[in-house]
């Protein structure tokens, strides 16, 4: 029983002790440069990273511009012009 119960906390420890470090990981997605376009597909910045882009659109709950090679990378808001 007691060997058991070493190997569950052991075991809780070494998962508790990987899921902080990774969830501590910085990843380099949010410096990567993209080109964005817009809804009508108009590229509309080239080589910018995602906050860049989003600093160019007015705060609102839509999707303001895409990233050219990911669908899944956007900004929210819409665009003055």
């Amino acid at each position: 029983m007691k060997k058991t119960k070493i190997l569950v906390m052991t075991f809780a420890a070494v998962l508790g002790i990987g899921a902080a470090v990774s969830a501590n990981v910085n990843t380099a997605a949010a410096d990567a440069l993209h080109d964005w376009i817009d809804w009508n597909g108009q590229t509309v910045l080239q080589g910018v990273t995602q906050q860049d882009a989003q600093d160019l659109c007015v705060p609102a709950v839509g999707v303001c511009l895409r990233a050219k090679d990911n669908v899944f990378i956007y900004t929210t808001g819409y665009l003055l012009w």
